[in-house]
């Protein structure tokens, strides 16, 4: 089963995706902004990682009616902009800062977004060292229960086995089951054929440039 933007949303607007460095929360944002026409993703992390959901070049989907020179700008200076895109119909993808301290700008988010709920999601990567507790220093921050994106992958070394062996590792957290499988594309058939959870293909937009 392929995971629906619904899948995602359910009667929501408005997601965050939270979760450790390096868990693959940007290449999430970005996919599914690739793949759904009304969604756009908010570039919360103030911490400026390796990766940014405003460096990939998508043309100005992203900005929507903001001043496309806005994206270059930091949290602080367009925090109001998730409020813009709402009230034209879109969805919304909260793309926050890895670990516990990216969620630090949350708490002047959800001031700013006061009448709006968040769906929050958890992505893990059962592979990145230190996982687990990793993923539970990042509970420990969240204002209340969020659903969890599995993504399990050793970038250009993933397969089908990598994914299944990952589910395996993602039981061993004893983590609640997750709500959606994130996998490339090219794997997703071999694994569709053997795990029920929704599946949600994707491509790799980012590049690590030596």
């Amino acid at each position: 089963m392929i995971a629906q933007l619904s899948t995602f949303f359910d009667e929501e607007s408005l997601i965050a995706l939270t979760g450790p460095r390096g868990s693959g929360k940007t290449e999430i944002a970005i996919n599914l902004m690739a793949n759904f026409d009304n969604v756009q993703v908010y570039d919360a992390d103030m911490y400026k990682p390796l990766m940014r959901a405003r460096d990939v070049a998508m043309g100005d989907r992203r900005e929507g009616s903001i001043n496309p020179q806005w994206k270059y700008m930091d949290t602080p200076v367009i925090e109001y902009t998730p409020e813009v895109w709402l009230k034209q119909g879109l969805k919304v993808v909260l793309d926050m800062g890895g670990g516990e301290l990216g969620l630090v700008p949350l708490t002047t988010m959800k001031n700013l977004l006061r009448d709006r709920n968040i769906l929050f999601y958890v992505v893990v990567n059962p592979y990145r060292p230190q996982a687990e507790f990793l993923v539970r220093r990042v509970l420990s921050m969240l204002p209340e229960p969020p659903n969890f994106i599995l993504n399990p992958h050793l970038l250009d070394e993933t397969d089908a086995d990598v994914v299944l062996h990952g589910l395996e590792l993602y039981k061993e957290m004893h983590l609640p089951e997750p709500s959606i499988l994130v996998l490339l594309e090219q794997v997703a058939k071999e694994v569709e054929k053997v795990v029920d959870l929704p599946l949600f293909p994707i491509r790799r937009y980012l590049q690590m440039e030596v």
